[in-house]
């Protein structure tokens, strides 16, 4: 199931397009699982709505006949768990590919909406100027949720790594990574 985690630390079998041969993956960042709590509960509820919802409309009647058709029944129940599903499997996709990726000497923000855009976003490490991680709110600070913002000298000047698991950790190792490019350059 590691592929299913918000933090994978050295993953096997894991590429990406336009990465260095002699580049080496050493992070895999997702948003915080928890945070697909709010979706999931939601597509649970609506799983439950037509087996409440199917009672009520058959026992509609007027001078003895059904206010709603079997044929009706169906069509709304079909499409009801339809878009269930279109619901979830869109919010776990947006989950699972909006990644971001730090390697040896990168950082990486794949952004994907949908099945039509994607966004990437890429910086050197020597290009990164200062780290910085936030947690607020209680519900994050319970669960030690933030945000890690990367200012760079680059083209792109912020990366944002959205609600990760222990936003500290990741500056850390953004910053540690950071300083040992710097170091080794100026030993050269």
């Amino acid at each position: 199931m590691t592929a299913l985690s918000s933090f994978i630390i050295n993953p096997s079998n894991t590429l990406y397009d336009g990465e260095d041969h002699d580049e080496k993956i050493l992070y895999v960042i997702r948003r915080s699982k928890i945070t697909n709590l709010s979706w999931t509960l939601l597509a649970a509820i609506m799983l439950i709505i037509p087996t409440i919802a199917d009672p009520f409309l058959r026992s509609l009647k007027f001078n003895g006949a059904n206010l709603v058709s079997l044929k009706f029944l169906f069509i709304f129940t079909f499409s009801w768990y339809l878009a269930t599903f279109g619901l979830a499997f869109f919010n776990f996709l947006n989950w699972f590919f909006n990644v971001y990726i730090i390697t040896s000497k990168k950082i990486i923000d794949f952004d994907f909406f949908g099945l039509t855009y994607k966004n990437i976003a890429e910086t050197t490490l020597e290009n990164v100027e200062d780290v910085t991680s936030t947690i607020s709110g209680p519900f994050h600070t319970i669960f030690n949720i933030g945000d890690v913002v990367i200012q760079t000298a680059g083209e792109k000047r912020e990366f944002d790594f959205v609600e990760v698991d222990d936003p500290g950790r990741i500056r850390d190792i953004i910053s540690d990574l950071v300083a040992a490019k710097r170091g080794h350059h100026d030993h050269n």
